[in-house]
């Protein structure tokens, strides 16, 4: 159980030690366990501890908080697992506490309530054990759901095992989820990388790099001089401010270990975004234990999330040197991580490596999450040591890496 639920001091007491006692053999069991684990008696002593005033009043909210802990444990628990009971048909089943989960809340609750090992023996039961294969049998299932990231991810997690006429239906999914982001971190970040046009401002230099060509020829169409087949030019226009330098090299280097889904969605979608704008090339690398370069797909995040092969563990100084060969001038080059910086290696010759591009001008960005939560999960170690060698180490929204880059660009 988590121990935060509860004040420290309440844990200690007998009543505390009983009732997680009995939460944890609670979710073992399951629910008809209840009675024999006296959860009626565990329930109306909170209620009785919450009815008073001060330390009694403390302690029941404490006791009430474990309880509450363990029905949200129990409900994704629930919608599994009491289909044992159905095959031993010796119990009906109900929909006990996990009433109105559909199968994408379902793992969407089983990932966020529970380690990545408890994860994986989870999801195995419900393909192997109870035959939960809604999703990967089923189109119309995925043609009635409403897309959503939640049903993203299921989908990435199980697409391996669809038929081509399920894999069809996932795939317009996960494009209306995608092309639906996009559009939201477009608008979110277009000012970031592109600069802002204010009206305010004064005028724009006028330099033969903020020429507006397309305004320019445009606006000058009507002195076509026929005669002579060509265009009078009489005003050139300018653009406000030419942010983006030529010449840059933005790489994103992403860990696509099952753990980091979150991540990887809301790369794939930066990474197309910044094959947008002008004089820069965008490479896209993600890797676990192997490294598979996707940058010539880095312009469609649909085909990135499709094709992308989520598990493993993750080899950050494999991906840091593949990364490091792709750099030919540093001082013009972008190196973004995504990573919970779990590594399966010594991080010594990694944090040489991590030093040594920082020394030789290559910006640095290891970010530990990038989507809208920010909920990161990391080794905190690793990424105190990439900082003092020299790296920004963060984690950001998708607006606030387009903020830093475009800073860097301009």
């Amino acid at each position: 159980m988590d121990p935060t639920v509860a004040d420290p001091d309440d844990a200690q007491t007998p009543e505390a030690q009983e009732l997680e006692a009995a939460l944890r053999w609670r979710l073992i069991l399951g629910r008809y366990a209840e009675d024999s684990l006296g959860f009626d008696r565990l329930g109306r002593c909170c209620g009785a501890l919450g009815d008073g005033a001060g330390e009694g009043g403390a302690a029941g909210a404490g006791l009430r908080g474990l309880l509450d802990e363990g029905r949200t444990l129990d409900a994704p628990l629930n919608y599994i697992y009491d289909r044992a009971y159905a095959q031993r048909a010796h119990r009906a089943v109900g929909t006990g506490g996990s009433g109105g989960l559909s199968v994408p809340m379902w793992l969407s609750q089983v990932r966020e309530l529970f380690p990545r090992e408890a994860v994986q023996v989870i999801e195995q039961d419900a393909l192997t054990r109870f035959g939960m294969t809604e999703l990967v049998t089923d189109p119309e299932v995925l043609r009635r759901a409403t897309p959503s990231e939640e049903l993203l991810k299921a989908i990435l997690q199980f697409k391996h095992m669809m038929n081509p006429e399920v894999l069809k239906a996932a795939k317009e999914v996960v494009r209306e989820v995608v092309e639906k982001l996009r559009d939201d971190l477009l608008k979110d970040c277009s000012a970031a990388l592109h600069g802002v046009h204010d009206p305010e401002q004064r005028p724009p230099q006028r330099t033969f790099r903020n020429t507006d060509w397309q305004k320019t020829v445009r606006r000058n169409l009507k002195h076509w001089d026929a005669d002579h087949d060509r265009l009078v030019v009489e005003r050139i226009f300018y653009r406000h401010r030419q942010r983006l330098k030529p010449g840059w090299r933005i790489i994103v280097s992403v860990d696509q270990s099952g753990s980091m889904l979150d991540k990887l969605l809301h790369s794939a979608v930066m990474a197309a975004i910044f094959t947008a704008l002008p004089a820069v090339t965008v490479h896209l690398v993600l890797w676990d234990t192997r490294i598979v370069d996707y940058t010539h797909l880095a312009h469609d995040p649909l085909e990135v999330m499709m094709s992308a092969q989520l598990g493993g563990g993750n080899d950050d100084q494999a991906a840091l040197e593949y990364c490091a060969a792709l750099i030919t001038e540093p001082a013009k080059t972008i190196l973004i991580t995504i990573s919970d910086w779990y590594i399966c290696v010594p991080p010594k010759p990694l944090l040489a490596l991590a030093q040594e591009l920082h020394a030789a001008g290559v910006r640095c960005i290891g970010l530990s999450a990038l989507d809208t939560d920010c909920r990161p999960v990391y080794n905190e170690e690793v990424a105190r040591d990439l900082a003092a060698a020299g790296w920004y180490v963060a984690a950001l929204t998708p607006k606030q890496l387009a903020e830093r880059v475009g800073r860097l660009l301009a």
